[in-house]
């Protein structure tokens, strides 16, 4: 990192500028801190080309599509603004060096290595391929190094931002060196020209050489069209797949996802050499040296007095980071990078009045005549995630027909409810739905992973609020979404203090290969080997794998001290079953995805004795959920409330707190996101404050439970009580 320049800014949206990545012709790459603390690489376009017309067009068009794409081998574009004066975008800060840094420094790769780095790097690809986008630009420059794998880097925008894209003529864009022969000619370029540059690349990394050697770009160009690549140093178990890479026709190379299947069993934990590894933990090391984040201090108008009886008080302020809060940013270290702008909206929410009576359907017995605010639920009601979408309804319904009773509120609260299905058709249908109805204020949900990434951008263009209980993927950040829980990395610091607390080392860490997995492992297996000093055994087991008998038997012969899995119920549950066969009777530890009856159900016995944590509290249990509890099974026939019940009934008081609190003649859309970021509110679940900048969850709420008998027995939420 460069100390910044002259005319860098000193802060950017927010961001507070570390330093400078790098520079060239269309602008620069800063290092910036969120005011959450995640590090984050913000690009910068220079003002003489966000002038050009056709250049903001395409730098808009590709950021759009490049958000779409989701692999854990491509780092994401987490924000961007592409209309700002100088447009910048922010993607996912990666400490590691670069390939092309890393075989400078320590030599060539392994052959295993670079089969693993090519399956890796071939399965980013075919994400990126999938989400109807070409890289153009793969190269040793773009992928950087992790422990967990490698990150393909600037996909989709590379055209854009990057200094070393050759433009002479405007129709070539490419590296030389790296790019296809249909690039070199200003062909038609496809999904196949990326598989010539990672042939390129691979070679680079086994040889330390370009297969069409260097020196003028005419001189490489003309090789590239003309002759055959030299593969003189690549081994005979890598030449075979590379030389089809480096087919001149594209038509005859292979396709990513047939490369990524070919070497997939060689994907995964320990492909670096230690030479690579160190030169990874120095660059980690130098992060957590890196300036803290700054106090932050934010205001809203002073409320009235909380109405008598209202469940849990919404109050302005900054969002107050809870004590041990250095320790959680240093154990992440060079975490997910979150920043978001703010939006607006003409639709107007609050004024309309309606002539209240009974038979409303919420509850409400009153007559009186007020303002109606209306609220969304998007959530999977028929689909495979039915039964926390039917929770968070129940929870909803509760929370409103309770607020509606309380004749002294100054409006009513109106529900509308659309069914995604779980599915991203039924998301996009859904969104649809309520943002085309301009009195919805604010939706909670979607209540699926992949609904929520589908209808993210539509919410953000329509500047309506989406406040999620549920999903804590760490992509899933724009300038509307409130992520209402510790995202997927953050709910395992308190395993990191459960691991502390215990000394217990060697620990495996086991994904299941899917985005989930990666985002719960990644962070934990960053933080216990940087600041805990422990042994990791990392550990990659897609589910459904055919030898998971013998993977559970080979992994308990290393004497694991605790075993992480990370993935989901079902991948969960069949690893269970292989580790109770193998004999292993040490810690074992689940994510949230296993906080399910399916994963009890299918584990059987195996089940038992494992520890899992999971963002959803336990009303029966929790002190501050008695009421609710009580209020629920009265309303649903003595039922106990299900697991996000609770935590949706919240997110209703919180809305409607800061509606009340703003006290204002009506709010708008654009008017309700910064409330909602900037308040804080004591729910029966948890309490609940934001970052402003980002929305992303500040504060506690993970909790611990042990499967006894098939049921998950609350244990609190302080690691040292467990």
């Amino acid at each position: 990192m460069q100390p910044l320049g002259p005319g860098d800014p000193a802060r950017v949206a927010g961001y507070r500028v570390l330093g400078r990545l790098g520079a060239g012709g269309m602008g620069v790459v800063l290092l910036g801190r969120s005011p959450g603390g995640a590090l984050a690489a913000i690009k910068l376009i220079r003002a003489e080309y966000a002038d050009d017309a056709a250049f903001r067009a395409r730098f808009r068009r590709e950021v759009a599509i490049a958000r779409q794409v989701r692999d854990r081998y491509a780092v994401p574009v987490v924000d961007a603004d592409t209309e700002a004066a100088a447009p910048w975008l922010a993607t996912e800060f990666v400490p590691g060096p670069s390939l092309s840094e890393a075989v400078a420094h320590t030599g060539p790769l392994p052959e295993p290595g670079v089969r693993a780095l090519g399956a890796m790097l071939a399965e980013a690809l075919d994400a990126v391929h999938r989400a109807g986008m070409v890289h153009r630009d793969v190269k040793p420059g773009n992928v950087l190094l992790a422990l967990d794998g490698p990150r393909l880097i600037d996909f989709g925008i590379a055209r854009a931002l990057d200094d070393t894209v050759l433009t002479a003529t405007d129709m070539v864009v490419g590296s030389p060196g790296f790019l296809s022969p249909e690039q070199a000619t200003g062909a038609r370029v496809g999904p196949s020209s990326d598989l010539f540059s990672l042939g390129c690349v691979l070679v680079w990394a086994v040889t330390g050489t370009r297969p069409f050697g260097s020196g003028p770009v005419d001189a490489v160009l003309f090789r590239t069209v003309h002759d055959e690549p030299r593969l003189d140093g690549v081994p005979d178990g890598l030449r075979p797949l590379v030389a089809a890479c480096l087919d001149k026709d594209p038509a005859r190379r292979p396709t990513a996802a047939e490369l990524r299947a070919a070497w997939a069993e060689d994907a995964g934990g320990g492909w670096l050499p230690g030479p690579v590894t160190h030169l990874i933990a120095e660059r980690s090391a130098r992060m957590l040296a890196l300036p803290d984040i700054e106090a932050t201090s934010v205001s809203l108008p002073a409320p009235e007095p909380a109405t008598a009886g209202a469940p849990g008080a919404t109050v302005p302020g900054g969002a107050v980071p809870p004590p041990g809060r250095r320790r959680m940013l240093t154990w992440l270290g060079a975490g997910a990078a979150v920043v978001a702008t703010g939006g607006g909206t003409t639709a107007w929410l609050l004024g309309r009045r309606e002539d209240r009576t009974t038979g409303t359907g919420e509850g409400d017995g009153t007559t009186a005549d007020r303002p109606v605010v209306h609220l969304g639920l998007q959530a999977d009601l028929s689909g495979p995630g039915r039964a926390a979408g039917r929770a968070h309804e129940q929870g909803m319904r509760l929370a409103v027909a309770e607020h509606n009773a309380r004749a002294d509120e100054p409006f009513t609260l109106r529900l509308t409810v659309a069914d995604d299905r779980g599915d991203t058709e039924g998301a996009v249908a859904a969104a649809e739905k309520l943002i085309a109805d301009e009195s919805v204020a604010a939706v909670v949900g979607a209540t699926g992973t992949d609904a929520a990434g589908a209808v993210l951008g539509l919410y953000d263009t329509a500047a309506l609020t989406l406040l999620s209980a549920l999903d804590g993927d760490t992509r899933h950040i724009n300038r509307v979404f409130l992520c209402a829980r510790p995202s997927n990395a953050m709910q395992m610091y308190p395993v990191s203090q459960y691991l502390g607390l215990h000394d217990l080392d060697d620990i495996a860490l086991v994904d299941d290969e899917t985005e989930y997995g990666r985002q719960v492992t990644r962070f934990l297996g960053e933080g216990l080997r940087g600041t805990g000093g422990r042994s990791v055994l990392a550990e990659t087991v897609p589910e459904g794998a055919a030898d998971l008998d013998a993977r559970a038997r080979a992994l308990v012969a290393k004497k694991p001290g605790a075993v992480v899995h990370g993935g989901g119920a079902e991948a969960a549950a069949a690893f269970a079953r292989a580790l109770a066969k193998a004999g292993y009777r040490g810690p074992r530890i689940a994510s949230q995805a296993a906080h399910e009856e399916r994963f009890t159900a299918s584990a059987g016995g195996a089940a038992d004795g494992w520890l899992v944590v999971s963002t959803a509290t336990d009303p029966l249990a929790a002190p501050g959920a008695r009421e609710f509890t009580r209020a629920f099974r009265t309303r649903h026939d003595g039922d106990p409330p299900p697991p996000f019940a609770a935590e949706a009934y919240d997110l209703v008081g919180l809305v409607a707190g800061c509606v009340r609190d703003a006290g204002r003649a009506s709010v708008s859309r654009g008017d309700l996101v910064p409330l909602l970021r900037r308040a804080r509110h004591e729910g029966v679940s948890r309490n609940y404050a934001f970052e402003p900048q980002n929305g992303g969850f500040v504060g506690t709420g993970v909790s611990f439970y042990r499967v006894t008998g098939g049921r998950f027995r609350y244990l609190g939420t302080d690691a040292r009580k467990v």
